[in-house]
């Protein structure tokens, strides 16, 4: 991400809580995403004269930097080219941007200075949301400087970003579930309360997803037509803090019984499609191309709803299979200080990010959003393990954690996976948070009986 303009745009915005970042020049974002220009970066780039800097055919024979095809949502756009690796024309041998380093920072495209920011327009907020991508190696290790620190320049990265393309805003009022709509500021106090339960740190984040699944499970049953008004909301917050007092006393009690197979099938899709992401080599490419790797996506895909299924870990060399990680890879307890501070990070951040009320994220219902959110607990602690074992580890670390944060988040929101009749299951499906910690034993334990087969994988 860059610098900004030596100008003040003020306090305009709401950080999510707990983001960190300082780029480590790692270079993934130049490997993994298609960079969008826009209009005057096409003419720029264009008018430029790279030979000097990238040889004579800079995109290959007859090609320029610059390529067309369908951007997110189908509408045509233009991108930066790429090697036939998947590599950004402009990343040099020691993950430097060449862009950057003759040009200076601020010639860099937008869609790389804002990386991996972004940003959420509520109706009725009059400051945006910013959050940040878990995807970015720095964000999910969180051992950056805090974005409060990067106010200012966030700021005018967001006039910048306005200026060539209008924010575009979700109407409200938010269909909340099946039965009721509530407007975005009542939204909000849920999200809040739910995100103040999360990020209570004193107390173990086992204990805490338990209060907040049953929040919201409590806030179902109520059928509150509506949060607006002072008695509603009161109502609401006595929710919250019941709930806590109860789990601060023991009376509440996670799920011990095996999810239903339609549960169970929900979890292997979502696994599924986090663990085998389309390579950025795709993007633009013909039904000819596209074709083996649908293929394969299928068959991916009925091997893990069959219960196995493989993936390469992020930042890791070896494949790993679901069943040797549960067999095989160290049991992940999520109340050690490790798996606490990174799931705590990782919730709160989306929570306060507003992230589920994006217009981007695909699941328009906020229960059934929140639900898929939920889910992304048990996904983050078997890909944990599955980082351990890739790498030969006897224990889960923090590195492990960070992996499995950057797998998770790769396809988190852009699914439509309420959308039609097999929709309508999935959303009630979803809409059952409780069910998301129903997965944990499965996903952080050894299944009964099984022993550890030996550090290398």
């Amino acid at each position: 991400m860059s610098g900004a303009p030596a100008r003040s745009a003020g306090r305009r915005l709401t950080l999510a809580k707990g983001v960190r970042f300082t780029c480590r020049g790692c270079g993934d974002c130049c490997r993994d995403w298609p960079v969008a220009l826009t209009p005057a970066e096409v003419a720029r780039y264009r008018a430029r004269d790279w030979a000097p800097l990238l040889g004579p055919d800079p995109g290959g024979p007859g090609e320029d930097v610059v390529y067309e095809a369908p951007a997110h949502g189908g509408a045509p756009g233009h991108f930066l080219r790429r090697r036939p690796d998947g590599t950004c024309l402009f990343l040099d041998a020691d993950a430097r941007c060449r862009i950057h380093a003759t040009y200076g920072e601020a010639d860099k495209p937008l869609t790389c200075r804002l990386y991996p920011f972004g940003f959420v327009d509520v109706e009725g907020r009059d400051r945006p949301a910013c959050g940040a991508a878990f995807t970015c190696s720095s964000v999910a290790a969180g051992d950056g400087a805090p974005i409060t620190q990067r106010r200012r320049e966030l700021d005018l990265l967001r006039e910048e970003l306005v200026a060539v393309r209008p924010p575009a805003v979700r109407p409200g009022p938010f269909t909340f579930d099946r039965r009721r709509s509530y407007a975005p500021a009542d939204v909000e106090l849920v999200l809040d309360l739910v995100a103040a339960e999360l990020e209570d740190a004193g107390r173990p984040f086992p204990e805490r997803i338990l209060a907040a699944t049953h929040f919201l499970t409590l806030l179902t049953s109520s059928s509150l037509p509506t949060l607006g008004g002072e008695t509603p909301r009161k109502l609401v917050a006595s929710f919250a803090a019941g709930v806590r007092d109860q789990a601060r006393r023991g009376l509440l009690r996670a799920p011990v019984r095996a999810p239903p197979l339609p549960e169970r099938l929900l979890l292997r899709q979502l696994l599924a499609l986090a663990a085998r992401r389309d390579p950025v080599t795709l993007h633009g490419a013909g039904e000819l191309r596209r074709a083996p790797r649908r293929l394969g996506n299928l068959l991916s895909g009925l091997a893990f709803l069959a219960g196995d299924g493989s993936w390469r870990p992020v930042a890791r060399d070896r494949r790993v299979s679901v069943g040797r990680v549960r067999r095989e890879a160290p049991p992940i307890d999520p109340a050690s200080p490790e798996a606490d501070g990174a799931l705590t990070r990782y919730f709160v951040a989306h929570l306060t990010a507003r992230t589920t009320l994006a217009p981007w994220f695909a699941v328009p219902e906020v229960l059934a959003g929140l639900g898929l959110l939920l889910r992304q607990y048990p996904l983050i602690l078997l890909f944990a393990r599955g980082a351990c074992l890739a790498r030969g580890g006897a224990r889960v670390e923090r590195d492990d954690l960070a992996a499995a944060l950057r797998q998770a988040d790769w396809s988190f929101g852009h699914m439509p996976w309420t959308r039609g009749p097999i929709g309508r299951v999935r959303a009630r499906l979803l809409e059952r948070v409780d069910r998301a910690l129903a997965h944990v034993p499965w996903a952080a334990e050894r299944p009964r009986g099984a022993a550890a087969a030996g550090a290398a994988p």
